[in-house]
């Protein structure tokens, strides 16, 4: 999968071209455009509904995410922040997740684990 991040800071766009089988997940309502080679799929965040709930209003993320898959040839599609602004990537590794604000979140590779866990009253109220 390739990817490039067009026009930032301000009205940052997210374009990514997969190849046939690849899937990126992304936040519901963020895709901008596709080539008609992908396919959509919309699911729960969580394979969990309490999870998926928990997510949604605790969290302030959609209860929704859509995966989008290229099929028989290569495709692309572009993203876009709500709100508009900047976008950048994390290098995620297995052994160290991340901690993102609400609405944070655009997009990823379809392993990556979208969940929330509960990391008591201190961090919740104070950080």
């Amino acid at each position: 999968m390739k990817f490039e991040i067009r026009y930032p800071p301000a009205y940052s766009l997210l374009v990514v071209t997969l190849n046939p089988g690849e899937a990126i997940t992304a936040e519901a309502g963020s895709m901008t455009y596709m080539q008609p080679t992908i396919v959509v799929k919309t699911r729960k965040r969580e394979k969990g509904f309490l999870g998926t709930l928990g997510m949604a209003l605790l969290g302030g993320q959609s209860f929704f995410v859509n995966d989008f898959t290229a099929t028989t040839r290569s495709g692309e599609a572009a993203f876009s922040a709500a709100p508009i602004g900047d976008i950048d990537k994390l290098e995620i590794r297995p052994d160290q997740g991340f901690i993102i604000q609400k609405s944070a979140f655009v997009a990823s590779d379809a392993t990556v684990l979208l969940d929330v866990q509960w990391q008591g009253f201190t961090k919740g109220l104070f950080g």
